[in-house]
């Protein structure tokens, strides 16, 4: 076959695993492949490995898709599980359970010139987020050494910087589409059977300009069907869920920031527990309940060592040990009130002022209720944040009373241990008053073990350390005593004060956890509420059906013209869709001879009229004993198409505005294979198209125009060969000699 398409082949490696799906960045030259194993990978243009994402609970990933910036990357698994990653770490920064196995992806910008009347009416929101509030400092840098003093702050309370508004659609094989706005809210599930009234499994699904039809195909025992829809929730709601979609990136960050920073607390109090177990506890637990007490508050009051207690603080602890733990635990104690106070009360405050935004726009009921974010429970989240600052607060007072009370108790016992020995003590040391010797006695009484545990061994900690007993999810075995609190007596005194909204009922027996967990939980709750089934506000458009018949004379038709070479391509369906601007564009064929392409034009003045005349379509047709390997946009000029005759395979870049003669206006319902022009894939762009590919044999590929690059994936799925689709003739001229080297290399292996 004459060819005159320049192409240059880059690079050509193989790789471990077998490759499912490959999908180039729209920005970058980085290409994410999804691996047979379940692993979604990202290379570079030199096959340097970005990051590997192992698979999740060993399911394969069935989808993948850009963000339009090329900055983050959405992964569908069998298992339905979502998972958003950014193009820097392999780590989710967001994921949704959802229905099914996850069939198909895509990811679109909100048109730049799509207008709202009411946008103008939030737009202030997105100017004082981060002004008004301060930055959080980085909990990656917790303990790092800064020149200047300062911590490096940063915006880590978002699940992402972009401020650009963008529609993530998600397919499933139920035939379900998921609507999730910047890709992490979701708004909506609209069901694609309940409309056709038929179980299906979606393949392709895009959304059209008019941020209103939903351009699906879908298949129901390979019987392919092009379906278009209409849902109006996006476009019509699209300013208030642009607000909530900002907000939630904000709130969940904050969450999430807020949930690693009491996981850093919970580590800095887990290096206590293991320092007091390893001493106090060998000299606790041989001996009965409410003796360690009673041996200590005898030494208090009267100087004396009991032979027990003598031989443990003399050999076991010594006065090294007990000087090193002493401040070793002041030193924990230190850096959990670091984190409390520089770290988890900032974020409390502005979680509080996020959520309090919230309220304000929950009140406009009549914006904001219909998409199912109401002011009761935006109310209830609020109450639960004040509820989990007011526990921060609490265990901010008990690290400090606990502070005071290990360093008495170390420092005394430190001093009793010297006059044992007959060592000198320090002038510092002997200043003790009678306040202290209280705080000593009180800190000794909480050894004693409680009535109902006499008759089981409990852990020493749990009466001597009081912090701990915040950061887990049970209630608190030591409360704090509140009766001497000017507040809580009032609130007793006067119990009709407590049902005044704005006054937080006091609940002294929850833990700091559990405090969290309630407020994650009212949290979601908001807007959990906004993932409404919207099937019944969703208008069938367009359905055109290709029975089992037609498709069963097509195959025939393909089995007779095809050479047995291609035995191992069977017809399978394939689609290809995308949208730019108000041009939507979509190619599907299911027996590897035949692209039924079509495209439909969607002006935002025209939105309300729907899909109707602008439907136009035609047939791409091979020649004899050559079949459709594959196909793709490259750009919405150009269709690429890879197509084997025999063992030689060609690409073509399709020249689409070639057609514009050929396209026939497509009925709205139709059963069977249509009637439409036919236009011979190679002949209609002619020579100047084609470019027959020297050993090799592909199963698939994928093209990037805004790159200019394709990747071919070979028949054993490991190996794969880069091209850069776009060279100047006198460079494909320089490179020719290198070119022709690299391909008598390559004759010595396998093309397949």
């Amino acid at each position: 076959m004459a060819q005159n398409l320049i192409m240059r082949q880059m690079d050509e490696r193989q790789t471990n695993q077998e490759a499912r799906l490959l999908l180039w960045s729209p920005k970058m030259d980085i290409l994410a492949s999804a691996m047979d194993n379940g692993d979604v990978c990202l290379f570079r243009l030199q096959w340097h490995r970005v990051w590997a994402a192992p698979s999740h609970e060993d399911a394969t990933c069935t989808a993948l898709s850009w963000r339009p910036d090329g900055k983050l990357l959405a992964a569908g698994y069998s298992s339905g599980l979502l998972s958003v990653r950014h193009i820097e770490s392999k780590e989710s920064i967001h994921t949704e359970q959802l229905d099914a196995e996850i069939t198909c992806i895509s990811w679109h910008d909100r048109p730049p010139g799509y207008a709202s009347k009411d946008e103008g009416m939030y737009a202030p929101l997105g100017d004082f987020n981060w002004d008004l509030m301060s930055k959080l400092p980085s909990l990656d840098k917790i303990y790092s050494y800064s020149e200047t003093g300062e911590e490096e702050l940063l915006d880590c309370r978002k699940l992402d910087d972009s401020t650009a508004v963008t529609i993530l659609l998600v397919g499933t094989k139920t035939g379900s589409i998921y609507v999730l706005i910047s890709g992490f809210l979701m708004v909506a599930r609209l069901s694609v059977a309940d409309l056709i009234s038929s179980p299906c499994e979606l393949v392709s699904v895009v959304l059209a300009s008019n941020l209103k039809t939903f351009s699906c195909v879908v298949k129901h025992e390979e019987n392919p069907r092009m379906v278009l829809i209409d849902c109006p929730i996006v476009s019509t709601c699209q300013a208030e869920l642009s607000v909530l979609a900002t907000k939630y990136n904000l709130i969940q960050g904050t969450i999430k920031y807020m949930e690693d920073t009491i996981k850093r607390i919970s580590e800095s109090w887990e290096n206590i527990l293991l320092e007091m177990d390893t001493k106090l506890d060998s000299y606790a637990r041989p001996n009965q309940p409410g003796t360690v007490a009673a041996d200590l508050m005898e030494l208090l009051l009267f100087g004396t060592f009991t032979p027990e207690l003598e031989f443990f603080l003399l050999k076991d602890m010594t006065d090294k040990g007990l000087k090193r733990m002493g401040k070793s635990i002041e030193l924990s104690y230190s850096n959990i009130q670091r984190l409390v106070i520089r770290y988890l009360h900032p974020v409390c405050q502005c979680l509080h002022f996020q959520l309090g935004e919230l309220v304000g726009l929950a009140r406009a009921s009549h914006r904001f209720a219909v998409i199912g974010v109401t002011e009761e429970i935006v109310l209830e989240a609020l109450q639960a944040s004040a509820k989990f600052w007011s526990k921060a607060v609490e265990l901010q007072q008990v690290i400090d009373e606990s502070m005071k009370n290990f360093k008495l108790f170390f420092r005394w016992l430190y001093t009793e241990i010297l006059r044992k020995e007959g060592g000198e003590v320090p002038e510092e040391l002997k200043k003790t008053t009678q306040q202290d010797v209280l705080f000593i006695a009180e800190f000794i009484r909480r050894f004693e073990a409680k009535p109902d545990d006499q008759d089981k061994k409990a852990d020493s900690h749990v009466y001597l350390e009081k912090v701990g007993q915040y950061l887990k999810e049970d209630d608190l075995q030591q409360p704090p005593d509140n009766s001497h609190n000017v507040w809580n007596q009032l609130l007793e005194e006067n119990p009709e004060l407590c049902k005044v909204p704005f006054i937080l009922p006091v609940n002294s027996r929850t833990s700091a956890v559990k405090e969290f967990n309630i407020l994650s939980a009212a949290v979601n709750k908001i807007f959990n509420g906004m993932n409404m089934d919207m099937t019944n506000e969703t208008c069938l458009k367009t359905k055109l059906e290709f029975l089992p018949e037609s498709l069963h004379d097509a195959h025939s038709t393909r089995e007779e013209q095809c050479d047995e070479s291609s035995d191992d391509l069977p017809p399978v369906l394939q689609t290809a869709q995308r949208v730019e601007g108000d041009l939507l564009q979509a190619g599907v064929s299911w027996d590897r001879h035949k692209i039924l392409y079509w495209e439909m034009e969607h002006s935002q003045d025209a939105a309300e009229n729907g899909p109707d005349s602008s439907l136009r379509g035609t047939w791409l047709t091979t020649q004899p004993n050559t079949v459709i390997v594959d196909f793709s946009f490259y750009t919405k000029d150009i269709l690429s198409v890879l197509l084997e005759t025999g063992l030689q395979q060609t690409l073509v870049q399709l020249p689409l505005q070639q057609l514009s003669g050929s396209l026939q206006l497509l009925p709205l319902f139709s059963q069977g294979l249509m009637d439409l022009r036919e236009n011979s894939i190679v002949e209609v762009g002619g020579r100047a198209s084609c470019r027959e590919l020297d050993n090799i044999r592909a199963c698939s590929f994928a093209v990037s125009g805004p790159r200019k690059v394709s990747v071919l994936l070979f028949m054993n799925r490991k190996r794969q060969r880069i091209y850069d689709m776009e060279v100047e003739e006198e460079e494909d001229e320089d490179e020719a000699f290198n070119s022709s080297v690299l391909s008598g290399s390559t004759e010595q292996t396998s093309h397949y």
